[in-house]
Parts: structure tokens; sequence; C-alpha cells
């Protein structure tokens, strides 16, 4: 199975991935986070990133993971709309975590909104993604994932 770690930050994740799948692209934006994840989670083949230009070519991926990725992108659908295979990808509710814009000012990658349940569905069928699953993290200090949408974020697998 080819695995691609959208936004893989540090890479902790990514190398979660390809121990459990081996074959793991993980990408992301910042050279420097790349750098540490190559120092300390070796595994996935690192590679830059910007989720927002991506060239033509789809990511043609059996899995793309990408969580709490798209509230920092100001054209998800650029990114959304490349995806190809199953997606498993996370987002802060705004139902239960309030989007406020002056909280994430001096953030290099700042959110750009947080969504509804409703608004992450229409997001991801505008983009040709079907949402076949809807879980949610109840709390940022746990990690407690449930069915349903009534967490601080959703989850969902298309």
């Amino acid at each position: 199975m080819r695995v691609l770690d959208a936004a893989c930050g540090i890479g902790y994740g990514g190398q979660l991935l390809w121990q459990a799948w081996g074959d793991v692209d993980a990408a992301d934006i910042s050279m420097d986070a790349i750098a540490t994840a190559r120092c300390f989670y070796p595994g996935p083949r690192y590679c830059r990133l910007d989720l927002e230009n991506i060239a033509t070519a789809k990511l043609n991926y059996d899995l793309v993971v990408s969580l709490e990725t798209i509230e920092h992108l100001k054209h998800p659908e650029r990114f959304l709309e490349k995806v190809r295979g199953r997606l498993i990808c996370s987002v802060p509710n705004e139902e239960r975590y309030p989007f406020d814009a002056a909280v994430f000012a001096n953030d290099e990658y700042p959110h750009q909104r947080h969504y509804t349940p409703e608004q992450f569905d229409a997001l991801l069928s505008g983009c040709g993604i079907q949402v076949n699953e809807r879980w949610c993290q109840k709390d940022r200090n746990s990690g407690v994932v449930v069915p349903g949408t009534d967490g601080e974020f959703l989850i969902y697998v298309g």
C-alpha cells in the first residue's frame, strides 16, 4: 500500500504509518520540519510539498493522511481535488472549537478557518471525495476518538 502523510511536520506520524505499511512518502512545506523528521523519525521518504501549490499531477496513493492541515490552507480544494485513493483527514470542529483568527495570528502557518460538520462534508464532496466514516476527537488533551461529529476535532474517512 502506497501512503502519503500530507503535512507530516516533524515526522512522528509518518514513521508510524511507515511501520504499519512500509511504503510511505511524508511531505511538508517546512524544510526545517523535514530535516528534523529525517533525523529523528527515519523510514518514510521525506520531501517538500506545498499543498496549495501542487502542480497538475494527481496524488495517486492508496491512502492519503492529512491530520490538522486543511484548516491552514487558504484554498484547501487545490489539495483535495488532487487526492486519489482513500483519505483520512481531520480539522477543528467550529461547533466545539470556534475559530478566532487572533489566536493564530503569530503562527507561521495560521489557521484560516474551522469547519462545522456540514461545511466539512460540503468541502470534501465538492472536491469529489465521498465521506464514508465520520469520527471525532472529543478534546485536544485526550486521544479519545469516537464515532460521530460531537468533538473538538472532526476526523473523516473518504
